[in-house]
Parts: structure tokens; C-alpha cells; sequence
């Protein structure tokens, strides 16, 4: 009876501190006034999540909490080019914009980068407010 006792402690603390597995928020939730909410029990999703470019390959993820987005989101751009900037070349895939939201708005600072690598922006947000902009060219020049 003891050891029963033990290893359903053991299987209750793995199974209640594992983390929740990531869900594609597009197919898998609904959106209503800017709040996800599970379409089976129509309760706010709280928990990792994910969407899909058409190809296939991870377009977006982050967290929402009650529904809402909320602490570190990256978002990746697919598209096809090459170093010279055609887009008719190859499949070319890259992180897009990195950042955070509070509340289902953005806070702190948010980047984006260029195709090519290079930062493009640096974005600073307060409870969805603009409140500080940087942006550079390709080559890594300061835009006024």
C-alpha cells in the first residue's frame, strides 16, 4: 500500500509540473474582441502557442494568458530570395520580429530584422503605446 501511495505522489508531481504542450492557436482556437477561447468549452485559453505559414513551416509563437497575448512572442517570415533581393530564387526563412506583450498588448521592447539579417527596427512599447523608435537600412545605417 505504501509503495502504491508513492508512486501515485511520484505520477501526480511529474503529470502537474509538466508544462502544457504547444497548440496552432488558428486552427485550434477562436478569436472574439481580440480573447482566444477554446472552442469546446469556450473558456479564455491560457498556455503555449503556435500558427503555421502555408507551407507548413512555424510562422509565429508565444503565450496567451486568459485569452490574450502575453510575455515573449517571436514571428518568423518565409519567402523566397536571394541575395540580391529577387524573390524568385529559393525558399528563405528568418526571424521576423521578436517581443513582448502584456495584457494582450505590446510592452517593452520589440525588434525586427531585415531579410538579410541586418536589424531593421527597434520598437519600445508601454501598455500598447509607442515610446521609442530606431530603424536602420540594410547595410546597418541609422535612418533619421
Amino acid at each position: 500500500m505504501r509503495k502504491t501511495l508513492l508512486i501515485i505522489t511520484a505520477l501526480m508531481l511529474v503529470v502537474g509540473c509538466s508544462k502544457p504542450e504547444p497548440i496552432n492557436y488558428n486552427t485550434t482556437l477562436v478569436q472574439r474582441d481580440g480573447v482566444f477561447y477554446t472552442k469546446d468549452t469556450n473558456k479564455p485559453y491560457a498556455g503555449p502557442v503556435f500558427s503555421l505559414n502555408k507551407n507548413g513551416q512555424k510562422r509565429s509563437e508565444g503565450t496567451l494568458k486568459d485569452g490574450k497575448k502575453d510575455g515573449k512572442w517571436t514571428l518568423w517570415f518565409s519567402g523566397y530570395i536571394d541575395h540580391n533581393g529577387s524573390d524568385d530564387v529559393g525558399p528563405h526563412y528568418f526571424k521576423q520580429d521578436e517581443g513582448t506583450y502584456k495584457d494582450g498588448k505590446e510592452d517593452g521592447k520589440w525588434t525586427r530584422w531585415h531579410r538579410n539579417g541586418q536589424k531593421e527596427k527597434e520598437v519600445t512599447f508601454k501598455d500598447g503605446k509607442l515610446i521609442d523608435f530606431k530603424e536602420w537600412d540594410e547595410n546597418g545605417n541609422v535612418i533619421e
